[in-house]
């Protein structure tokens, strides 16, 4: 399955997307529901080895979310690093 999250100030891309891949079961269109970074200091050092991979994966997708406003996330490749 693809999961695409969009950025909320991208609205348009957001209904843009929504509606080309409306009725696709295997496609959804999510907005990002983060409005800043929650996370602090000292929250991270505490879990430092904890997640490390899952971080990794997941940079491409706040990175992508920062640039274009929208990122696709292969649900497929958060199974396998389960």
């Amino acid at each position: 399955m693809l999961v695409f999250v969009v950025a909320r100030p991208s609205l348009d891309r957001y209904e843009e997307l929504r509606q080309h891949f409306e009725g696709w079961r295997e496609v959804r269109v999510i907005l990002d529901r983060r409005e800043g970074d929650r996370r602090t200091v000292e929250g991270a050092l505490s879990g430092a080895e904890r997640r490390k991979r899952e971080r990794r994966r997941r940079l491409h997708v706040r990175r992508d979310l920062s640039r274009l406003g929208w990122a696709v996330i292969h649900t497929d490749e958060l199974v396998e690093g389960a």
